[in-house]
């Protein structure tokens, strides 16, 4: 006979205790594009571990807009860097590359905690410069014929 010692009871109660952790409330965010652009454009993440020197943080997530009737064209908007182990602090940079940030590691944002991270993800996915690329994104998906149409 086994016995249970962990105190969690299911991966659904483990997901409802880590709901307000960054890459849960990022990983909203990406599922909501695709659901708010009825998937004409979605997010989605991709996971790096950062091995740079100048960068103080083991993991990258980047988060990328995805155009499937352009041939899954793709564009980071943004990219998290966190530790494994550790819920804060974390860094964001913005309309950047991975290997730019390796090469210059300049942070837009540094958050120590909840509400710093979701001001700044709130900044960043309200910015006239995003919004602007997500707005010429979805005209140009719009304009290609489905085979719905």
């Amino acid at each position: 006979m086994s016995k249970d010692l962990w105190s969690f009871g299911s991966a659904e109660e483990l997901k409802k205790q880590t709901e307000d952790l960054p890459d849960a409330i990022l990983k909203e965010q990406i599922w909501l594009l695709g659901e708010k652009t009825g998937f004409i454009l979605y997010g989605r993440p991709v996971f790096i571990k950062v091995d740079a020197e100048n960068i103080d943080y083991r993991i990258a997530t980047m988060f990328n807009v995805v155009v499937p009737v352009l041939d899954n064209y793709e564009k980071t908007i943004l990219i998290m860097y966190s530790n494994p182990e550790a819920e804060y602090p974390v860094a964001i940079t913005v309309e950047s590359s991975f290997e730019d940030d390796c090469e210059h590691f300049y942070p837009a944002y540094t958050c120590n905690n909840r509400d710093e991270f979701e001001k700044a993800i709130k900044e960043i996915l309200a910015s006239d410069k995003i919004m602007h690329m997500i707005q010429l994104l979805f005209s140009k998906a719009s304009l290609v014929p489905t085979e719905v149409e």
